[in-house]
């Protein structure tokens, strides 16, 4: 039998201080579906940057059938209309895909010690879920407890099956992160010898091409890439992408390491084993960058809310209970749809929330007296949905939006004339949080 070079390489120049690991190696994991982008360790937390590719029915039905082989030949023995039928009804059940994280979710280590999950960020904790649509990428952020230093190798579980109760859990078990003990001497390069008049494969030119890519908003852009050969540390190729992000490195190195840089985004470092595709004779391997995350407190005290005029994003109405009255928000007479000339001053509304990240509101719809009050209700809370769908749109998480219809039984005029009850068809927000 042939003996194969062996390397373990362990420091490509990352030092021992470094606490980030991007694009982390896992040996196994329960779906597809889902991706750990970055693994970062900070003086309190564990944090993992992930990424979940919401997949068309139809990919999902051609993975089943190709992992259940048995299924796949019952549904081809099948009179044809009872298969379109059964086909119709899956691709139907799985077009309305909701994604969540678990809040008992934990990390645990080789000694079997188990770090408790804190929070989660862009993605609803269960039992609340969020709509997902077919063929699109969602980004979000967990953190857990701190995991001590020393172990390079943990688990992430969000239940102790993969599937349960028509649910399909995220767990990954052994994901290699940069995480060294301070106190561990670094290991050395250990070669094994060569035999005498051992032959050395020669390595073939292999391309290894793809996109840089904001990770948020999934559109290309310029980057600096340093392309290492992991076993020497000697650069074999730099690149400036344009604003298209495309790169394209010919290399013989059996193993490669990168370097990634753009301005205004994290930078990263990730590794790549190039015989595992040596055959194909190129890979395209696109790499996601994040953008820089501000500094944010936990908590923000009232006094340092930035406040914009009032008058731009509402009218005040209650100042002491916190309520606006969006007073430039238009509807036809009888509609629930936001009419265009409203943007305006919603758009001044997501401005103000974006920067008081904090801030959680009320959307309040109301009516006159006028017609059925039931009918009322409806509407006045169908137009308070509209209006916090259009700053869902605008970039607002919906968890910091709730909506309600009061209909007619709060009024703020008599409804005795047209022009009073004018006043009363309005749309309002208040400040909850």
């Amino acid at each position: 039998m042939k003996k194969v070079l062996f390397i373990v390489f362990l420091l490509l120049n990352l030092g021992v201080d470094a606490q980030v690991t991007s694009n982390p190696k896992v040996r196994k994991k329960s779906t597809k579906d889902v991706f750990i982008n970055k693994v970062e360790i900070t003086e309190d937390r564990t944090i993992f940057s992930m990424q979940f590719v919401a997949k068309t029915a139809k990919e999902i039905l051609e993975d089943y059938l190709k992992d259940n082989p048995k299924e796949k030949e019952q549904l081809q023995n099948m009179n044809p209309m009872m298969r379109n039928m059964i086909l119709q009804q899956f691709l139907q059940q799985e077009n309305n895909s909701t994604i969540s994280f678990q809040p008992t979710s934990y990390l645990k280590t080789s000694d079997g010690k188990r770090y408790k999950f804190i929070k989660a960020m862009d993605i609803p904790t269960a039992p609340n879920r969020k709509d997902v649509e077919p063929g699109k990428k969602y980004f979000f952020k967990v953190y857990f407890e701190k995991i001590p230093k020393g172990f390079e190798s943990i688990d992430l579980i969000e239940n102790d099956n993969d599937r349960a109760d028509n649910f399909t859990y995220w767990n990954f078990f052994g994901i290699n992160i940069n995480n060294p003990d301070a106190n561990a001497k670094p290991k050395a390069l250990a070669v094994a010898p060569k035999d005498e008049g051992e032959e050395v494969e020669e390595s073939k030119d292999f391309k290894l091409f793809g996109k840089v890519i904001d990770a948020v908003t999934n559109k290309p852009i310029s980057a600096k890439i340093l392309c290492y050969d992991a076993i020497t540390q000697q650069i074999i190729d730099s690149v400036q992408t344009s604003k298209s992000g495309s790169y394209e490195f010919m290399i013989t190195a059996k193993e490669v390491f990168y370097k990634i840089s753009s301005a205004g985004y994290d930078g990263m470092e990730e590794s790549f084993d190039v015989g595992a595709f040596l055959k194909k004779g190129s890979f395209q391997k696109d790499l996601f960058l994040e953008p820089v995350s501000q500094p944010q407190p936990e908590t923000q005290p009232k006094d340092n809310v930035k406040e914009e005029p009032k008058e731009s994003r509402g009218m005040p109405v209650n100042p002491e209970k916190s309520l606006f009255k969006l007073d430039k928000v238009y509807f036809q007479i009888g509609e629930s749809n936001v009419l265009p000339e409203s943007f305006e001053q919603l758009d001044n509304l997501v401005t103000y929330l974006k920067e008081n990240f904090n801030l959680k509101i009320q959307i309040e719809g109301h009516t006159d007296n006028q017609g059925d009050s039931k009918a009322n209700k409806k509407l006045s809370l169908e137009r308070a949905y509209n209006v916090r769908e259009y700053l869902v749109s605008k970039g607002i998480a919906g968890k910091r939006i709730k909506f309600v219809g009061l209909g007619d039984v709060q009024p703020i005029s008599a409804n005795d004339t047209e022009e009073s009850r004018k006043l009363n068809r309005r749309v309002e927000y208040k400040i909850i949080d």
